[in-house]
């Protein structure tokens, strides 16, 4: 197998996916059986859906080689969890909670909201919760029954290194282009004129709640969460964890069938109402108005960025000082907005399309950064280039380790899997 296809295909899928769990609907096939667990037809296109979404690959442009690794990835997992059962590996309901709550918190840092997710998923969050939690279960047993094969991690000596690169220099990918930049970074501010705007609609639609129109009718005809207005504000189920801290602090003191007052968050304003208590979850549904996006705002941080830069420009501050001084990035501010060499994939189109504009020692314009919701603007320092390249052992060392690494856990991992298939069932029914 080629090396790279060798690499990719243990690399495939995450762990933010929500599966279609084993509810097979007439017409299904079965793809393959392992253990007490099978693969339906409707499991494999998801997970290849889902992947081409992560990863921005047109349906008509699928690797050939793709759909039979993601099908060899889910078969992988499910021999581990066979063999997870088989050994007794079993986790607690705290552990499952824990890394639930964890995840759910990350996807709601992702996408913004739990609105959003929701009509992502195409789901409630509730049942998005369900369908994590019973997936989660199994993931957790083959995680730890991996650590427990793997726990010593790979260590290689430089010898191993190097013979790996000898043997595999001609099919290892280039080297990516590389820019080391320092950033300095100012998160767009909300406005006292957009706040008012927003805290003026919101009080008039608390005044025809008081005046005992329907809260499902004004979120549906109001609220500009409108993955929840469709459902008339209903948020689903949900632990503490899920949302955000004023939002959750207004909901968790509610009683049942009560609604909050008009709640801050950096969303917008929010009405909130108590639908309901399951445990420790609550029911709920909200009216959300978001803070308008006035140009002058963006005009405001753009133009202050616009200072900072002609000032280090004519020799009045250093870039490193201005970092340390204005910059809101709290991973580079202190080290005077220094972030290092980062691959020219994993930056923003628009932050490369004006590093591409620029020689190194110069600085960007202004560049918005963020989601829709949430976003700013920085500038950027070109401090030097490193164009893509072949790997080479003097200069790449450090990659070709880590590239030398995962292949010697995916040869010991492809190992332990035959050995236990000894032991698992395995059925594979398409080719």
């Amino acid at each position: 197998m080629n090396f790279i296809k060798y690499i990719f295909c243990f690399l495939l899928l995450g762990f933010y996916s929500v599966s279609n769990g084993q509810n097979q609907n007439p017409g299904d096939r079965i793809l393959a059986v392992i253990g007490n667990d099978i693969i339906l037809e409707s499991d494999f296109n998801y997970q290849l859906q889902l992947f081409l979404r992560q990863n921005n690959i047109p349906f008509n442009q699928v690797p050939p080689y793709l759909p039979q690794q993601i099908f060899q990835n889910m078969v992988t997992e499910k021999i581990i969890y066979a063999k997870a059962v088989q050994d007794s590996i079993f986790v607690t309901e705290d552990e499952i909670e824990k890394e639930l709550d964890y995840r759910l918190k990350n996807l709601v840092d992702q996408f913004g909201s739990v609105s959003r997710i929701e009509e992502y998923y195409g789901m409630s969050i509730g049942k998005i919760r369900l369908e994590l939690k019973s997936d989660l279960s199994k993931r957790l047993m083959s995680d730890k029954l991996k650590r427990k094969k793997f726990s010593g991690g790979m260590k290689l000596s430089n010898r191993e290194v190097n013979e790996f690169y000898a043997q595999f220099k001609d099919s290892l990918p280039p080297a990516p282009t590389e820019y080391e930049i320092a950033n300095i970074y100012l998160e767009r501010k909300v406005s006292e004129s957009e706040k008012s705007i927003a805290l003026e609609k919101i009080k008039k639609i608390l005044d025809s709640l008081n005046a005992g129109v329907d809260f499902g009718t004004l979120a549906r005809n109001n609220s500009d969460d409108k993955g929840s207005a469709v459902n008339g504000g209903d948020l689903g189920y949900a632990k503490k964890g899920v949302f955000v801290k004023n939002f959750e602090e207004a909901l968790f003191t509610l009683d049942v069938g009560k609604i909050s007052d008009i709640v801050e968050t950096e969303y917008g304003y929010h009405l909130i109402r108590n639908d309901g208590k399951k445990g420790e979850e609550i029911k709920s549904s909200h009216i959300l108005v978001s803070f308008p996006k006035l140009e002058s705002s963006d005009l405001e941080t753009i133009s202050f960025l616009n200072s900072i830069r002609d000032s280090i420009k004519n020799g009045f501050l250093t870039f490193e000082d201005a970092a340390k001084r204005y910059s809101q990035d709290p991973n580079s501010k202190d080290k005077g907005g220094y972030v290092g060499f980062i691959e020219k994939g994993r930056l923003d189109s628009s932050e490369v399309e004006q590093l591409d504009k620029i020689t190194p020692g110069n600085i960007t314009d202004p560049i918005r950064i963020g989601s829709d919701v949430q976003y700013g603007y920085e500038i950027l320092k070109l401090i030097s280039i490193n164009p893509e390249h072949k790997l080479d052992i003097a200069t790449d060392y450090d990659k070709i380790k880590k590239y030398a690494e995962s292949y010697k856990e995916n040869l010991e991992l492809e190992k332990w899997i035959n050995e236990m298939r000894n032991t698992i069932y395995v059925d594979i029914r398409v080719q």
